[in-house]
């Protein structure tokens, strides 16, 4: 099918083929997996607090526990003092205070907690300025006021970060749920490419959207293996290549032989495969014959257009959402905002993603490229932005660098 949903309909955007696809997509199964194997992994389970954080009152300050009632401008005693990791001693009820460090209980009936900046201090006693201003609640961090027992603090689908992974710790949590990791294929077509090590002939080409999608794919910790497999522009040779690594891979991506040339077999080998094609031929330049499919198990598959501009960036707009989706994760990541300076417009009708350069402001400029063939001016790049049709590239536009995932 192409990509118009239906007759007469203007074509999917990128972004929207990009959803299309990854809607059809099932995640794959979960394991359990020790604390310090998470990183980077996505979580297959929701991880809720085991106690209230904190779990008790305590200080957000070196200072001095004291009640409201405690005279200014005279001197109190230091009756004792609270430590991190200790239980907290008693509150004297004599009108002296309680030294305290960062992080240690409150003693019950405490109110405040003066730092000790504040104050003047020997080793044994404080006074406290008549003009300091203390409040009821001052320094203390509240039982429960981060999440209570219970609470859900970190939700399924979520990438290990390191923030996550301060949950998981905080929260004992020594095994966690993950979705497995996944086993990627990559399969390039084209009877004129041949290996890295080869010494082609003027009219061959060495393979380079391979090595580049092994690039785009590897940043990924959630992608645990990648096979990598070339096949002739032979309709039987290329199913039984794709087949192949069907039934090894969880997500599979083709490079070429994806537009309507007499030997751009994919499409058709698709869907003799039984693979449903949810689209086929886009408006955006470049890569316009992409194309989207997904098997009966809901594997994605993505037919990626042979020139290598266009391959590293469908991998990013299309590849990434689906597998994404097949790794668990619930959101795939977003493009940033950078200023362009350029006034040359997207085409009328295509969605324009050209290559730009950095300068030290953080604004783009676009890279000089001669098309989607130009691999020199891909590797000069620092990564593209997205045009909407007509429109100049000038102004705010999203930003997708190189050479981070997909």
């Amino acid at each position: 099918m192409s990509a118009h949903a239906t007759p007469g309909s203007a074509p999917l955007s990128p972004s929207e083929a990009a959803r299309l696809l990854a809607r059809r997509v099932a995640p794959v199964g979960a394991e359990r997996i020790a604390w310090a194997d998470a990183p980077g992994r996505v979580l297959a389970e929701k991880i809720t607090l085991d106690r209230p954080s904190p779990a008790c009152d305590v200080s957000a300050m070196d200072g001095y526990a004291l009640t409201l009632k405690e005279p200014r401008g005279v001197r109190l005693a230091v009756s004792d003092e609270a430590l991190p990791g200790r239980p907290p001693p008693t509150m004297p009820a004599d009108g002296s205070v309680v030294r305290i460090f960062t992080g240690a209980p409150v003693p019950s009936g405490a109110t405040a907690v003066v730092q000790r900046e504040l104050v003047e201090e020997d080793a044994r006693s404080i006074v406290i300025p008549n003009d300091a201003e203390i409040f009821e609640g001052m320094h203390i961090r509240r039982k429960g006021e981060n999440a209570g027992r219970g609470e859900t603090v970190a939700e399924p689908g979520r990438t290990v970060s390191p923030g996550v992974m301060a949950a998981l710790a905080s929260c004992g949590c020594s095994q966690v749920s993950v979705h497995r990791s996944l086993r990627v294929g990559v399969l390039v077509t084209g009877d004129e490419v041949l290996p890295v090590e080869a010494t082609p002939d003027d009219w061959q080409l060495r393979d380079s959207n391979g090595p580049a999608l092994l690039a785009s794919l590897a940043p990924l910790e959630w992608v645990d293996e990648i096979e990598l497999a070339r096949a002739h522009d032979d309709p039987d040779r290329l199913a039984s290549s794709a087949q192949h690594l069907l039934d090894l891979c969880d997500a599979l991506l083709i490079t070429g032989g994806v537009s309507a040339g007499d030997h751009d077999h994919v499409p058709r080998v698709l869907r003799e495969l039984g693979l449903e094609i949810l689209f086929h031929k886009l408006a955006l330049r470049p890569g316009k014959p992409a194309l989207g499919a997904i098997t009966p198990d809901a594997k994605p598959v993505l037919g990626l257009p042979g020139n290598p501009v266009s391959v590293v960036t469908t991998a990013r707009l299309l590849a990434l959402p689906a597998l994404c989706a097949r790794a668990g994760l619930v959101d795939p990541p977003r493009p940033t905002l950078v200023r362009v300076s350029a006034e040359k417009p997207a085409p009328p009708k295509l969605w324009w993603y050209p290559l730009v350069r950095l300068d030290e402001r953080g604004e783009a400029t676009l890279a000089p490229s001669k098309g989607s063939g130009d691999w020199v001016a891909a590797a000069s790049a620092d990564g593209f932005v997205e045009v909407p049709p007509g429109e100049p590239a000038s102004g705010l536009r999203p930003y997708f660098p190189f050479p981070n995932a997909l």
